[in-house]
């Protein structure tokens, strides 16, 4: 307890990360639930990976057991870094979807929003090197326990780093102007604040700058904001279980 109070009171010394980081944990914690209503209809279409991914993508089913079958060593090693356990970071199943999704579509472009330790960041990195293609550009706010890390994305070892530019800042300021600079990408991750209003800021902002073909994708859908962006694009979700009560959302453009 004292401990993480020293880390929120060192984290309050950078005013403009600290109010926005206070706006959204309020945001999160008294708007979001109010936005509730559809969780039925995500539990209703919940799927395990292999199956959620060959219905958002359309792909056959061998082609994407193929790939979930030979996951990178680094997800599947029994000594995993500490990193890659800590409660906010990664599943196994968001990893195992993210790695599956990069190889088969084989993205020039990906924007993810939320980095922590950076497991989603290697993986996604480490797929396009063995595509011997793409670029991945990050946001991340930190937070108090990002002082609990060696650094944000500390995990990404250094030989893949020359495919990936890391932002620090709030996604509601940085990603407006990544999004217009980049002017199209093929993937967008979103793992930040998980409020309704953030996640629906992010979809909205990315969804216009999808490439034909290209897809959403959202961890811990916890709230309608998926739900609501779904009924305004005109599409149906893919809905991914995985080992925590949110899933993973997946819209592909098409």
């Amino acid at each position: 307890m004292l401990s993480a109070l020293i880390r929120t009171a060192r984290f309050f010394k950078t005013p403009q990360l600290a109010s926005t980081w206070s706006a959204e944990f309020i945001d999160d914690r008294i708007t979001t639930p109010r936005h509730r209503k559809h969780l039925d209809y995500y539990a209703a279409r919940q799927l395990p990976v292999l199956k959620g991914i060959v219905e958002a993508t359309g792909l056959d089913h061998p082609t994407v057991e193929e790939l979930l079958n030979n996951l990178p060593d680094f997800l599947v090693a029994e000594d995993r870094d500490p990193g890659m356990t800590i409660k906010w970071s990664a599943t196994t199943e968001l990893a195992a979807t993210t790695y599956a999704l990069i190889r088969l579509l084989k993205p020039a472009v990906v924007v993810e929003t939320g980095v922590g330790a950076g497991v989603s960041s290697w993986t996604i990195l480490h797929a396009m090197e063995e595509n011997s293609l793409g670029r991945l550009v990050s946001i991340d706010l930190p937070t108090p326990n990002t002082e609990l890390l060696p650094g944000v994305g500390y995990l990404v070892p250094s030989e893949l780093r020359h495919r990936w530019e890391l932002r620090t800042g709030p996604s509601r300021r940085l990603l407006p102007q990544v999004l217009e600079d980049l002017g199209q990408i093929d993937i967008f991750l979103h793992d930040s604040r998980h409020s309704y209003a953030n996640q629906l800021r992010e979809y909205r902002a990315a969804w216009p700058i999808i490439s034909d073909g290209g897809m959403l994708v959202s961890d811990d859908v916890n709230n309608d904001a998926l739900y609501d962006a779904s009924r305004e694009w005109g599409r149906e979700p893919s809905i991914i279980g995985q080992s925590k009560e949110a899933p993973i959302g997946l819209i592909r453009k098409s």
